[in-house]
């Protein structure tokens, strides 16, 4: 599914986030900045040693590495909500508009990234396609200048049919509210 608000595409796929053609990813880590190690041993000592330079990162935030030797130019690692901690909700949607933010703030012009939080963390995948959505629509209205894609990268059905609802929901309140420019 593919819709455009505003001025950025807003599209919703499920395939291996490392196989997509856009300029960077989103890695779901924690605080300490782990990386996936399929990510590493492909990603090379580089990035380990970006991230390792680093070194934390908060709940709810997210920072930005060169891709190692990953073929994109850029990795933003974002730490989202363990879900039961507390805040989970706006400690979401901070870390994703950070990702978004990082992208603009680094000229890149498309970004991709998963169900931050849902799965291993419990977050529910409702709740989770309800903020992250919300997020990246209500980022639209920024006017970003360079970010013109983002992709939601999903890693299985379910997951996949509950972003489509979402996104739908959200885009025919868009239209009968009036607001933004929206092409599906």
């Amino acid at each position: 599914m593919k819709v455009k608000v505003n001025k950025v595409t807003i599209q919703l796929v499920q395939e291996d986030i490392l196989s997509l053609a856009v300029t960077a990813i989103v890695n779901s880590t924690d605080p300490n900045l782990h990386l996936n190690p399929t990510w590493l041993l492909r990603a090379g000592i580089k990035l380990q040693e970006a991230v390792n330079a680093i070194g934390w990162c908060d709940i709810g935030d997210a920072v930005i590495t060169d891709a190692g030797d990953l073929p994109f130019q850029k990795i933003i690692h974002a730490v989202g909500p363990r879900w039961g901690e507390g805040s989970e909700r706006g400690k979401l949607a901070n870390a994703t508009l950070a990702c978004l933010r990082l992208a603009e703030e680094h000229h890149l012009r498309s970004l991709a990234l998963p169900a931050i939080s849902a799965g291993v963390l419990g977050y529910p995948l409702e709740n989770c396609a309800r903020t992250i959505i919300t997020q990246i629509i209500d980022y639209t209205f920024e006017n970003p200048r360079f970010l013109k894609l983002v992709i939601i990268c999903l890693d299985n059905l379910t997951a996949m049919a509950v972003f489509q609802n979402e996104l739908k929901v959200q885009v025919e309140q868009l239209k009968n509210a009036g607001e933004g420019e929206v092409t599906v």
